[in-house]
C-alpha cells in the first residue's frame, strides 16, 4: 500500500476517533459551563491543572518509545514500560493526597481540599493501563486506541448530563476525569492481544529513561505552556495585591482556551501518531526523510489554516452560542488565543521530524524557550494588565519556541528550515489578513460578515498553499479519484 494510502487510511481513523473524544470533552465542557456559575466553572479549571502538573512532571513517554524503537515489539520491554507506569500511578497519587490542602489554599478554595484529595484516584487508575494498543501502532494500527479512546469519552459524556444537573457545582468536573481515567484503564485491557504483565529489567528501564527524560523536563515546560496562563490567573491574587483577576475571569479565560485548545490538541494526537511511524521508517535515509517532512509540513499547514483563522475572526460568537452571554467577555481576546494555538499546530512538524530523528531534546529546547511567556504573564498580573495581555504573551513565546525548533533541527539533523517555512508562509500571512480584518471592525458588524471574511481568507491561503506546491494538488486529485493509487512523483511514497 502507497505511503498516500495509509495516510489517508489511518488518518481518517485517527481523525474520527480524536474528533469523537474532543466532541466529547466540548460537549461536556459546554453542559458544565452553562449548568455552574464561571466562578465555580474557575475552580473546576484549578482540577484540571493539577492534574496535568502530576502528568507532564513524571510522563517519560514509554508508550512512545514502543512506537519509536526499533525494538519495540519486545514483550520485555513493554512488560518493564508497564511496572514504570503503574508505580508513577502510586506515586503521584499519593503526592495529590499530601498536597490537597496546599493546592486548595493557592487557589483560594479551600472549602475543596476534599476535592483535590479525591484527584488521587486519577493517576492510580491511569497507571494499570495496558500499554498494547500503543505498541500496535507501529504498524499503523490505530483502531484499538480509537476504540479505547472513543469508547470512554462517550461513557463519561452520557454520565455528565445527570451527574451535572444533580451536584450543580465544581465537584461535577472531579467525577468526570475521575471516570474518564477509570473506563480508559479497563477498555485499554479490553482491546491488548498481549497479557498484561509486570516485570523490571535495567537495561530496558535504562533505555525508557534515556529517550525519556528530555520528555520528562519537557513535561514540565509543557506544564507551564498549557496551564501557566491559567496558574497565573488563579493564583494572582494570593501573590500579586494589584492583580485584577477574579475566579470569574479564569472561569471565562478556561472557557476560551479549552475552545481553541481542542482542535489543537486533536492536530497534535493525529499527527504524531500518524507522521511518527512513517517519517521514523525512513530516518536513516534523508533524501527520502526530507520529501516525507516536506509532505508533513504541508498537511500540517494547511490543517492550522482552516482552524485558526475563522477562530481568529468568529471566535468571540461562538463562545456566546456556545456557552453563553455570561462568557462574552471571551470575545475580548479569543482571537490572540486563535493565533497562539495556530503557531503551535504549525510547530507540530519540526517537532515529530526531530523525534522520528530520534532527537526528543527538541522538544525540550522548544518549550524552554516557549515558558519565557511566563515571566511576561507574570509581568502583567504583578501591575494589575488586562486579561488580553496573557494570551499575547503566548502568541510571542510559540513563535520563540517555533523558531528554536526549527534551528535545532537543522543544525543537529541537517533538515533544511525551508521544509516546513514554504509552507508556514500561506498561513502566516492568512492570520495576518485575519487580524487585520479585525482590526477593522469586520466583528463588530455581526457573526455573518466575521463568517464570510472567515471563509474568504481562509480560501484565499489554501489556494496559495496549493498554488505554491503543484505537486500537493496533485496529490489531492488523485486522492479524491482513487485513494488507492501511488503518490505522484515528488512526493514521498514507500
Amino acid at each position: 500500500m502507497s505511503l498516500r494510502s495509509k495516510v489517508f487510511k489511518g488518518g481518517s481513523q485517527l481523525a474520527f476517533g480524536q474528533m469523537a473524544g474532543q466532541a466529547c470533552s466540548f460537549l461536556r465542557n459546554i453542559i458544565i459551563a452553562r449548568l455552574i456559575s464561571p466562578s465555580d466553572f474557575g475552580i473546576a479549571a484549578t482540577f484540571a491543572m493539577t492534574l496535568s502538573l502530576m502528568e507532564m512532571i513524571s510522563n517519560v513517554a514509554a508508550e512512545m518509545q514502543l512506537i519509536q524503537s526499533p525494538d519495540g515489539d519486545n514483550p520485555r520491554l513493554q512488560a518493564t514500560a508497564q511496572f514504570m507506569k503503574v508505580s508513577r500511578g502510586f506515586i503521584n497519587g499519593a503526592i495529590l493526597l499530601i498536597l490537597a490542602v496546599p493546592m486548595s489554599r493557592l487557589f483560594g478554595v479551600p472549602q475543596a481540599k476534599w476535592a483535590f484529595a479525591c484527584l488521587a484516584i486519577f493517576p492510580l487508575a491511569g497507571g494499570f493501563t495496558h500499554l498494547d494498543m500503543f505498541r500496535m501502532q507501529r504498524e499503523m494500527k490505530f483502531m484499538p486506541s480509537i476504540w479505547v479512546t472513543a469508547g470512554s469519552n462517550v461513557l463519561v459524556t452520557l454520565v455528565t448530563v445527570p451527574l451535572a444537573y444533580w451536584l450543580r457545582n465544581y465537584s461535577v468536573m472531579l467525577w468526570v476525569l475521575v471516570l474518564q481515567a477509570v473506563s480508559t484503564a479497563v477498555g485499554s485491557h479490553l482491546v491488548a492481544d498481549r497479557h498484561y504483565t509486570w516485570t523490571w529489567n535495567k537495561e530496558d528501564a535504562k533505555k525508557i529513561l534515556s529517550f525519556g527524560w528530555p520528555l520528562l523536563v519537557n513535561g514540565l515546560l509543557m506544564y507551564a505552556i498549557f496551564e501557566g496562563d491559567r496558574l497565573v490567573i488563579g493564583s494572582a491574587k494570593r501573590l500579586f495585591p494589584h492583580s485584577q483577576f477574579t475566579l470569574t475571569d479564569l472561569g471565562i479565560y478556561s472557557v476560551a482556551f479549552s475552545l481553541t485548545m481542542a482542535p489543537t490538541m486533536l492536530v497534535a494526537n493525529v499527527a504524531t501518531s500518524l507522521f511518527l511511524p512513517i517519517l521514523s521508517r525512513t530516518q536513516d535515509e534523508q533524501r527520502e526523510f526530507d520529501e516525507r517532512y516536506l509532505f508533513t509540513s504541508q498537511i500540517i499547514s494547511l490543517v492550522a489554516i482552516g482552524i485558526t483563522i475563522p477562530f481568529i475572526l468568529a471566535g468571540g460568537w461562538v463562545v456566546t452560542l456556545l456557552y453563553g452571554r455570561k462568557y462574552a467577555a471571551a470575545a475580548g481576546f479569543i482571537g490572540w488565543l486563535a493565533a497562539m494555538w495556530g503557531i503551535r499546530i504549525f510547530r507540530i512538524a519540526p517537532t515529530v521530524a526531530a523525534i522520528a530523528k530520534g532527537d526528543t531534546q527538541n522538544a525540550m529546547f522548544g518549550n524552554m524557550a516557549r515558558s519565557v511567556a511566563l515571566i511576561g504573564m507574570f509581568a502583567v498580573a504583578a501591575v494589575g494588565g488586562a486579561l488580553t495581555w496573557i494570551p499575547i504573551c503566548g502568541l510571542a513565546g510559540e513563535i520563540l519556541a517555533s523558531a528554536v525548533t526549527i534551528w535545532r533541527l537543522f543544525h543537529r539533523n541537517r533538515v533544511s528550515a525551508m521544509t516546513c517555512l514554504r509552507p508556514f508562509a500561506p498561513f502566516a500571512a492568512g492570520m495576518i489578513l485575519a487580524g487585520l480584518s479585525v482590526a477593522e471592525g469586520v466583528v463588530r458588524w455581526g457573526p455573518i460578515y466575521a463568517l464570510l471574511t472567515s471563509i474568504a481568507i481562509t480560501g484565499v491561503a489554501m489556494m496559495a498553499m496549493l498554488v505554491l506546491f503543484p505537486n500537493l494538488r496533485q496529490d489531492f486529485r488523485s486522492l479524491i479519484r482513487n485513494p488507492e493509487e501511488r503518490v505522484t512523483q515528488g512526493s514521498p511514497a514507500d
